[in-house]
């Protein structure tokens, strides 16, 4: 009975500081919004991972970064704007939104449970707030689709056309109480359609039972009918999470079934040359749209140098991702890494990067290796990572005393700086070090994503420069480490 009373009476509290929180944000925004076509975007951060927002155009290219205010609250004018799917980041998650012409629109969110907080107030408010439902409704349906996945196809197509005519017809009710722009309707219609076309494209990758080779001899054509259907160049969508994720999917699965024609291959391997050179070939044959042909054929290059430890096929997948994406500096990323990455091949020594000690002392970074070492890195920018990554390393460094965890933050900072932030986060000052060089050495040691973690030998050699010490066989690697 107390422990009700509790639950009501601070939701209760909560509701009333998120009322006052939007308030805030309104009067901030009243200050600044005519009442003219003038179009505005803003919004109120709950436990905010940094002070700022970076707001994306619907290229998907960075358009403002935008600092929290000391009530974390921001807003942006839009000078030349131009209608569509926009996206926000907090530095650590990012979410789409739909914005129009004459559209003053606000958000409130809590980073701790960031998607399901979301909520949207002011003009352009309905629409995102039900896009956002939309949102929700299918991540909520994950587990079911992993679940009727395991049916064979024509029942599983069946449970799934089901859902989909829910979410039809909940539109066809919204669209007759409301006036609503044809954009709108149009990226509604794109979330149900295309997540239902994801969910089949899922559907081979999904059963337990048997291999994707087998599952694609089981399906007939009627099975993938509304392939001839799929715009491969909607301009309007090319941001947004459903469509995305769709064509990531798509890819990997007509890449897979045309792989196993040509191939001897009976199994699915993620990592496979010849399958990822079929990704490459079938976005230049399909996607006309430069914009998109170039992300998506940048995720896939991202992906394999990420998750690839066959740095010989490197090469090969660099030409081949070379003729299809027109973009110069994906182009130098990708080449950059390729070129980072052969250097670092297991049983080359770790190049000269130099770091500076908490007593601002400059030392090479491979002369700190006089044990079995493992290297992890960190930023400011990613909080979460920072304290998850210490934790982590201090947990094994318990348990397997015989090697030493270096820590390196990534980011242009002070010994001073870095101190405070550690003593902030409550985490141990030692065997710490930033780079004198941050960006030259992200790029030298590849470290991008900031998660990638080196392990190395007694001498500084790399035995993997591309660890994951969340990942279930990372301990098993450190005793490897020390059997050698």
């Amino acid at each position: 009975m107390l422990n009700t009373l509790y639950l009501k009476i601070l939701k209760l509290k909560t509701l009333i500081i998120i009322l006052l929180i939007t308030l805030t944000c309104f009067i901030a925004c009243k200050n600044v919004i005519s009442p003219n076509e003038d179009t505005y975007f803003g919004g109120v951060i709950l436990n905010p991972n940094t002070n700022f927002v970076i707001l994306k155009d619907t290229n998907n290219n960075t358009l403002d970064t935008l600092p929290l205010n000391n009530k974390n609250a921001f807003v942006h004018k839009f000078k030349a704007f131009s209608p569509g799917i926009y996206n926000f980041y907090d530095g650590l998650e990012s979410q789409s939104v739909l914005i129009e012409k004459g559209d003053s629109l606000t958000f409130l969110l809590n980073t701790i449970n960031f998607d399901e907080s979301l909520t949207y107030s002011g003009v352009g408010s309905k629409k995102n707030n039900y896009l956002m439902d939309l949102y929700l409704e299918n991540e909520s349906q994950e587990k079911f689709i992993l679940k009727i996945s395991q049916l064979e196809p024509k029942l599983f197509s069946s449970k799934l056309d089901s859902l989909k005519k829910i979410k039809e017809d909940k539109l066809i009710n919204y669209q007759e109480k409301y006036d609503l722009s044809p954009t709108f309707l149009k990226v509604a219609e794109g979330n149900i359609k295309y997540h239902h076309y994801y969910c089949k494209e899922f559907y081979p990758f999904a059963r337990f039972d048997k291999d994707e080779f087998e599952v694609f001899k089981d399906l007939d054509t009627s099975f993938y009918s509304y392939r001839k259907d799929i715009d491969y160049n909607n301009e309007l969508l090319k941001n947004y999470k459903p469509y995305r994720s769709f064509l990531r999917f798509h890819f990997n699965n007509i890449a897979l079934s045309s792989h196993f024609k040509h191939s001897r291959d009976s199994l699915y391997n993620i990592h496979s040359l010849h399958y990822n050179l079929d990704k490459f070939s079938l976005i230049d044959e399909k996607i006309k749209s430069e914009t998109i042909k170039n992300k998506l054929s940048f995720y896939y290059m991202m992906r394999f140098l990420n998750d690839s430890k066959d740095v010989d096929s490197f090469n090969a997948v660099l030409n081949a991702f070379n003729k299809v994406n027109l973009n110069t500096n994906n182009l130098e990323k990708a080449s950059n890494i390729v070129n980072a990455y052969t250097r670092l091949k297991p049983g080359y020594l770790l190049p000269k990067v130099d770091v500076i000690t908490k007593k601002d002392k400059v030392k090479a970074l491979n002369s700190l290796i006089k044990r079995p070492t493992i290297i992890y890195f960190w930023s400011n920018k990613y909080t979460y990572h920072l304290i998850d990554a210490h934790k982590k390393a201090e947990e094994l460094s318990t348990k397997y005393p015989e090697i030493d965890f270096i820590a390196i933050n990534a980011d242009y900072i002070s010994s001073r700086e870095q101190a405070e932030i550690l003593q902030k986060n409550r985490l141990n000052y030692y065997n710490e070090y930033h780079f004198k060089n941050p960006e030259a050495a992200k790029d030298i040691l590849a470290i991008r994503p900031i998660n990638n973690v080196f392990i190395v030998d007694k001498d500084a050699k790399i035995v993997n420069p591309k660890a994951n010490m969340f990942s279930i066989n990372f301990e098993k690697q450190l005793l490897e480490l020390l059997n050698k």
